[in-house]
């Protein structure tokens, strides 16, 4: 059993096959860990009976942009008090489709807890006109974005999408631009977004807390900014979709392409999760899982 009660119905039958389809695998051990004790508050209810498995989108790349927040205005992507947010995803409305490489031009757009601490003194940064973004599966970073020539990201977004290999990839100063391979082996993203769903609110940090602990005694706990290679660091991001499935879980994993999208997750859900899903190669569970998907494995 998983943290919470089981009421799911059964899974579409072809899950198995659409699993090995995608080079996944449905992990033969319990989600729950029978160690950890740890509960949510009895005031966090959750949606039992919903069916999980692809009742989220898949998208062709993930843009998350930092800004020292773990709560956001309702919709955080046009607030006006975060005019490079706002300016930056009207900019990809308009644009996606002019990003190569990219199968169907669906770019997916969050704002995050991580800062962007070389922009800190920066007025421009601090009039909004200015700011960093971290590009997911390709684990790389486009640090020095400027509002007034966003159009400087277009060709950096296309050579992400299309490079294969390190080598393939425009690294260093491009245009103004600092461009920069991250050195994780796995992000994973907790929604917090308080303001859309106080759950989100409640949950996030008690997870956060949960892997924080576990991946420190493991050894591959980061905080922001260290640059030893193979950690594995949590962020917050605001709204994406099914707040009643608290926790949504978004996992990626640098070494094989892998992206993950979890739901339904508690603190007792933590070690298995990455022992079996971050560290074991993607591995899934049936009752908790919402959205895979497999993208190019990068070498960097």
């Amino acid at each position: 059993m998983s943290f919470f009660k089981r009421f799911v119905p059964s899974i579409d039958k072809n899950f198995q096959q659409e699993l090995e389809e995608r080079s996944f695998e449905q992990s033969e051990c319990p989600i729950d860990c029978g160690t950890c004790h740890f509960k949510y508050p009895s005031s966090i209810k959750v949606d039992e009976s919903s069916k999980l498995w692809n009742s989220s989108s898949p998208y062709d790349i993930h843009i998350l942009i930092p800004t020292n927040k773990s709560n956001w205005e309702h919709n955080a992507l046009d607030d006006a008090s975060l005019p490079f947010v706002q300016t930056f995803n009207k900019w990809v409305d308009h644009n996606a489709s002019r990003i190569s490489g990219l199968p169907k031009h669906n770019v997916k757009v969050n704002v995050c807890s991580l800062s962007s601490p070389g922009l800190e003194n920066d007025p421009a940064y601090t009039d909004g006109t200015k700011g960093d973004l971290l590009v997911l599966p390709q684990f790389v970073w486009i640090r020095n974005v400027d509002t007034s020539d966003l159009d400087a990201v277009l060709p950096i977004l296309s050579n992400l999408a299309e490079a294969t290999t390190k080598s393939e990839l425009h690294l260093g100063q491009t245009g103004g631009l600092e461009v920069s391979v991250d050195p994780n082996q796995s992000w994973i993203f907790l929604c917090s977004h308080r303001t859309r769903d106080k759950r989100c609110g409640v949950t996030a940090p008690i997870i956060k807390k949960e892997i924080d602990t576990y991946t420190r005694d493991l050894g591959f706990y980061r905080d922001f900014g260290d640059e030893r290679p193979g950690g594995i660091q949590v962020a917050y991001v605001n709204h994406v979709g099914g707040h009643k499935y608290v926790a949504n879980v978004l996992i990626y994993l640098k070494s094989s392409g892998k992206m993950v999208w979890l739901a339904r997750i508690g603190p007792t859900n933590v070690k298995p999760i990455i022992d079996e899903c971050v560290l074991g190669g993607g591995k899934v569970w049936v009752d908790n899982v919402r959205l895979i998907q497999k993208f190019k494995p990068v070498d960097w």
